[in-house]
């Protein structure tokens, strides 16, 4: 019963993250969103109450797995290897097809709706940075990265990399990046970030 009650959920997430992509949100009903998932309107309104609480069930659903994935990036001795398993679950999260979509339907969405914003940041990018904080601040503990302040040194290391990345997802100019152009992208990221934060005892990765 429960596996059946979280499939009808899912199936309604879907349904609305696929209208939101669609038409946009304030084009989309509860109506619509229960007949893209053939079911009743009740039944809709028996897991979600409004359009809100499906569009944060969307974002959540988009990065499922991607938050975890940076919490377990892992401790090690060198700095630049835990970096580096750190940007790369970073970029594997925020170039996720569905993670650029809700990035796409937000911005589109800001000056009409921007309570979605706030949604979208607290569900999401907030939650990611501090995943990517927690990581950056026990290196700093650790004596592997210089004190700083943590959210701004966070902010720099996901900025560098996603740099040239992300920008042409979100407009169209490319597509995901693969694994070995998000591999180069974190490595270059790394090596710059710890000339600015290393404590100098750092070597490269390979």
């Amino acid at each position: 019963m429960r596996r059946r009650t979280e499939d009808r959920r899912l199936s309604f997430v879907k349904a609305a993250g696929k209208l939101f992509i669609k038409k946009g949100f304030g084009a989309v009903t509860m109506e619509a969103i229960a007949a893209e998932a053939e079911a009743s309107k009740a039944t809709l309104y028996g897991y979600f109450p409004s359009k809100e609480s499906l569009f944060e069930a969307f974002v959540t659903e988009a990065g499922k797995g991607g938050i975890e994935e940076i919490e377990a990036a892992g401790d090690g001795d060198d700095a630049a290897q835990i970096l580096q398993r750190l940007g790369l679950a970073y970029l594997s999260l925020v170039t996720r097809q569905d993670v650029i979509e809700a990035n796409r339907l937000v911005m589109g969405e800001a000056g009409r709706q921007p309570h979605l914003s706030r949604i979208f940041y607290e569900s999401g990018p907030r939650m990611t940075l501090l995943a990517i904080g927690e990581k950056i601040e026990s290196l700093m503990e650790a004596g592997k990265l210089r004190r700083s302040d943590v959210r701004r040194t966070s902010l720099y290391f996901k900025s560098l990399c996603e740099a040239g990345l992300v920008e042409r997802q979100l407009w169209g100019l490319d597509g995901a990046p693969d694994e070995n152009v998000r591999y180069t992208a974190v490595k270059n990221a790394t090596d710059v970030f710890l000339m600015a934060f290393g404590n100098g005892n750092h070597h490269s990765g390979s």
